[in-house]
């Protein structure tokens, strides 16, 4: 149980824990100024956890005064205690832990405080109330019960506090629905918290970092925080714009598969997000965390360059390495990274070496008026999906991650960011071990990234991630005289494709088509059962209603589809792109992107296999369609077994369909019941007529 004596004066908090009685901290005021004056009634306390960052009321057990009443902890504070609201600042019980006030508001006369930034497993989830007090004589000075090291925690008198934001539930790793957000931004006080260079180094203006302020509104476990995305549209002018993305994963576009309004990314929508930004004299400093592709071959390989040529138009300063990315080969790699001089280079990292550490700068230093942004990327070798080659090294995190701090601080950086290719655990505990970054910028994973930066337990660096496939932008903007702001942006179809970015993948297409399937590394492979395709119209000989169902499907149109794309993409024809062929066509492996034996090659010379046909389902059927000739000479066994054979059970359809029917491609598919509410019904059909 933990209690906040409030009186005239001073109020002392004390906490009560399994080791003993603790004095935490005590607020002073002057007794001559604002109600405090005159004492203030009882107080409860509410402490919820803010590791990373505030989990509103939800996260208070259900026996606290305030959840059972069911009430806000961030409704308006009344007039009466309004006038002086208390500044959110540290409360030390320990030389390196912190509590820091979280929200505040009042019921009835009952003054509430909710708390956070705990630096211990034991104080998660601490509750404690306070039972009412009858206001105490004024004091008028300190006393000696304060905190451990003597301070105090001064309140300042400021105006009128608003009405504040929830403080937001901080999402999963999947993300929180779009249409929970609310874009109502709190005012608050504001804390100043100074971020100086290490104390060891010089003190001169190249080496001092720039002060870093933090708003309680946005900052977690302060005061405040709304529930969704921060309207970005509404910041005041940043002085530098970080712009951030990552974890590409060969999404270059969203393909449409499932109406462009309801897939997210693609170079073309961020080109033109950041030319908007840019209109509206935004100093963007675009930065990437790598990982543009995600498979080997040919086909990657043009991907990576084609994907390389789109972050140079969009004007990117620095571009980290995924591990997909280091599956191609070191001169491939190379081809692309390296630069006459740093200034045209965009590829950095602090960890990987492409034959020699001069082909690839460790870091980039970009200058933004007084602004001097020093980038690196790490790349965690336990991240790699496979052995790289002879000539490629990457180094070890924690010492890469020193070194290049220290020299980024040397070239006179004044706020220092990481890309970082890993596990969020991984970049966590690196940020404890290497101070002195000022973001880290976290790819790898699935989801979407959340609404606020994270707080990093024993760190002063803020951390956020990029999300999957490029799906997201994050804006962290930089300001002299405020905190940063950070939104995550989704790069939905609101955005329209910009005709440069248009033109690149027009240029890639055209290459595809170019080399053809033998020029990209790809040759027919026999099929699992050893047997040959024939065309849905063969099916349909003896299959007259299911062929009905097929055609009037859009199964049917699958590679006209790909041939003459709807008109937001008609522009540019895909069917000569094996990622599009495999699952519009008959006879591919729609997973591994390559054609079977008798499978499908090209318009003119396999028309019997366009759209996708019967046999992608029920497998290739030149054994069985024969044996239903007349006169075959085949037995009735024979044909009884080719017949099982070719037999696909609805149990076990839904799998087989999601092959195709991916989460990338076609996301509503797996959403409960679809496949036997919707998709089933439209392609329902039994055997022969």
């Amino acid at each position: 149980m933990s209690m906040l004596a409030l009186g005239c004066g001073v109020a002392t908090e004390t906490a009560q824990t399994e080791t003993g009685r603790t004095d935490i901290g005590r607020v002073e005021t002057d007794p001559s100024q604002g109600p405090l004056a005159k004492g203030r009634p009882s107080l409860d306390r509410h402490v919820a956890d803010a590791d990373d960052s505030f989990n509103d009321v939800s996260g208070l057990a259900a026996s606290s005064p305030l959840a059972a009443a069911g009430s806000d902890p961030t409704s308006l504070v009344p007039p009466a205690l309004s006038e002086l609201p208390p500044v959110p600042r540290h409360w030390d019980e320990t030389p390196d832990s912190t509590r820091r006030v979280t929200s505040f508001t009042s019921s009835g006369d009952e003054l509430r405080l909710s708390f956070g930034g705990f630096q211990h497993e034991s104080d998660r989830d601490l509750q404690s109330q306070a039972t009412r007090l009858v206001a105490t004589p004024q004091q008028t000075g300190p006393t000696s019960d304060g905190g451990p090291d003597g301070d105090s925690v001064e309140v300042i008198q400021t105006p009128r506090a608003q009405l504040e934001a929830r403080g937001e539930l901080v999402p999963t790793p999947e993300g929180t629905p779009e249409r929970d957000a609310t874009m109502v931004a709190p005012t608050v006080p504001m804390a100043r918290v100074a971020r100086d260079a290490d104390p060891g180094k010089s003190n001169s203006p190249s080496t001092v970092a720039k002060r870093t302020l933090i708003d309680p509104s946005t900052d977690p476990g302060l005061v405040g925080g709304q529930a969704g995305p921060e309207d970005y549209q509404q910041w005041p002018q940043p002085d530098v714009v970080l712009f951030v993305t990552g974890d590409q994963h060969g999404y270059i576009e969203p393909c449409g598969c499932t109406g462009l309004e309801n897939q997210k990314g693609g170079v073309a929508r961020r080109f033109t997000f950041m030319d908007q930004l840019r209109s509206k004299g935004w100093d963007l400093v675009p930065i990437d965390g790598g990982n543009q592709i995600r498979r080997i071959g040919p086909q990657a390989a043009i991907k990576f360059e084609k994907s390389s040529q789109a972050l140079k138009q969009m004007k990117y300063k620095a571009v980290g390495f995924g591990p997909a990315d280091m599956r191609l080969s070191a001169t491939d790699l190379i081809s692309v990274a390296y630069a006459e001089t740093p200034e045209d280079g965009m590829f950095v990292s602090g960890n990987v070496v492409l034959i020699d550490p001069s082909f690839v700068p460790s870091h980039k230093l970009i200058r933004k008026g007084d602004w001097a942004v020093g980038v690196t990327s790490i790349l965690d070798p336990d991240a790699l999906e496979a052995r790289v080659e002879e000539e490629v090294v990457v180094g070890p995190i924690k010492e890469s991650a020193a070194k290049v701090l220290k020299e980024m601080n040397a070239a006179g950086a004044t706020y220092r960011v990481l890309t970082f290719f890993g596990s969020e655990d991984t970049a966590k505990q690196l940020m404890v071990d290497v101070p002195g970054y000022d973001l880290i910028v976290v790819s790898s994973g699935y989801g979407e990234p959340t609404y606020r930066p994270q707080s990093i337990e024993g760190s002063d660096t803020k951390l956020i991630v990029t999300g999957h496939k490029g799906m997201f932008a994050g804006l962290v903007g930089l300001y002299d005289d405020r905190p940063l702001r950070y939104a995550r942006v989704p790069l939905t179809h609101e955005f329209k494709d910009a005709p440069e970015m248009r033109r690149l993948m027009a240029e890639y297409q055209q290459q595809l088509e170019q080399l053809g399937l033998s020029g990209l590394g790809i040759s027919p492979i026999p099929h699992p059962s050893g047997e040959k395709f024939v065309g849905t119209k063969t099916c349909g000989k003896c299959h007259t209603t299911a062929m009905d169902v097929w055609e009037g499907s859009q199964h049917a149109l699958a590679t006209e589809h790909i041939v003459k794309p709807p008109k937001e993409r008609g522009d540019i024809a895909r069917h000569f792109d094996p990622e599009c062929l495999s699952c519009h066509v008959t006879g591919w492996n729609p997973q591994h992107y390559q054609p079977y034996e008798t499978g499908y090659l090209s318009l003119e010379k396999s028309p019997h296999l366009l759209g996708n046909g019967c046999e992608n389902c029920h497998g290739p059927g030149a054994s069985h369609a024969a044996a239903e000739e007349e006169n075959s000479g085949v037995s009735e066994e024979r044909k009884k077994s080719l017949r099982l054979a070719m037999q696909l059970p609805l149990d076990r359809a839904k799998e087989h369909c999601m092959k195709c029917h991916d989460l990338d491609n076609s996301p509503d598919f797996h959403d409960e019941d679809a496949f036997e509410d919707v998709y089933w019904p439209e392609i329902e059909h039994y055997g022969t007529d």
